[in-house]
């Protein structure tokens, strides 16, 4: 299904892959069964699900939560104790997972491995 622009007010199924050369704006709940692909923006007021992967060449927001369903898998090997890095603002467009904090502020949460050992870090945006 390819589109230069779509605005539907009810639900959207789609059950194999699904294409939009443009926008797509969704006023209900979005499914897409393989894999979504938006070349220039979406906006979907309630639910997107996808059974397949979502590439996004700029940012994915969500309002509320970005959360991964499947359980992590521990390896086979033992923690090693690393200290948690935090870093000033200074790095515009730092590529990382956007969290709000309690208190409102946005941070950036990513991995740094300057020192050659991975440390999980933070930055304020």
């Amino acid at each position: 299904m390819r589109n230069t622009g779509w605005s539907i007010d009810q639900n959207l199924q789609v059950n194999g892959n699904q294409t939009v050369g443009v926008d797509l704006q969704v006023n209900g709940n979005q499914t897409v069964t393989g894999s979504l692909q938006i070349n220039t923006s979406s906006s979907i007021v309630n639910h997107l699900g996808v059974g397949g992967v979502i590439e996004a060449g700029d940012s994915v927001k969500a309002a509320t939560q970005l959360m991964a369903l499947n359980q992590p898998t521990l390896p086979v090997s033992l923690p090693v104790l690393q200290q948690f890095r935090y870093y000033n603002p200074g790095v515009a467009g730092q590529p990382g997972l956007v969290l709000t904090g309690t208190a409102g502020n946005q941070y950036i949460l990513f991995v740094d491995e300057s020192s050659g050992t991975p440390h999980l870090a933070i930055q304020p945006v």
